[in-house]
């Protein structure tokens, strides 16, 4: 079962109940788990900031579908299932935190291996619009090309020197056709929601 099946699966309603956690919460707390194994439900509940209801429903249906294993005593730990379900999003997506002082943002950062083939069959102005209707206040969308920084659709070099600098020094691993997403407000559980969008559009193009 792929991640993005997995999600849909998980935030199913049920009975007529829609769950109070949304798709970035599911991931994110795959995620966590992963990295954090084994985690009781306290911390877990701490790290999506969700409550205690809300994480039991999330644990249990994660369960069901066969990505984690929750001990009583230990807590929830990833399964094979799991970890080959995130091995995709892993080698695509990295989220992080970035400082671009030339426009006084600081700000969550989204890295897409390879996702300048995203802008390939979307146009930049559509994809911001719909990381703004997600819930971001401001978005800025760059790709690696030839080794240089450009800020799609027409990169003006001049009055844009330090920003492409800051972008640059953002990303230090960044690669050939990477695509690299600024948005404002820096808030983790928006970042996995963007995330998730660009994602799907990699799957996609």
């Amino acid at each position: 079962m792929d991640i993005l099946t997995i999600i849909t699966e998980a935030t199913k309603p049920k009975q007529g109940n829609k769950p109070k956690y949304d798709e970035s919460h599911v991931l994110h707390a795959l995620l966590v788990i992963q990295k954090e194994q084994p985690i009781g439900r306290p911390t877990l509940e701490k790290r999506l900031q969700l409550g205690d209801a809300t994480v039991r429903t999330l644990l249990r249906r994660l369960r069901e579908l066969g990505v984690i294993k929750v001990d009583k005593v230990g807590g929830a730990e990833i399964t094979e299932e799991g970890k080959k379900a995130l091995q995709e999003w892993d080698s695509v997506i990295k989220i992080g935190e970035a400082e671009l002082k030339s426009i006084n943002w600081d700000c969550s950062m989204i890295i897409v291996k390879g996702g300048s083939k995203i802008l390939e069959k979307q146009k930049v102005i559509e994809l911001r619009d719909k990381i703004i209707k997600l819930g971001a206040d401001s978005v800025l969308i760059s790709v690696i090309l030839n080794n240089k920084v450009e800020l799609p659709p027409k990169t003006e070099e001049f009055g844009m020197k330090k920003l492409l600098e800051d972008i640059k020094n953002s990303c230090r691993l960044c690669e050939n056709n990477d695509l690299i997403t600024y948005i404002l407000p820096k808030d983790l559980h928006l970042a996995y929601k963007v995330g998730l969008l660009l994602f799907e559009n990699w799957i996609n193009s």
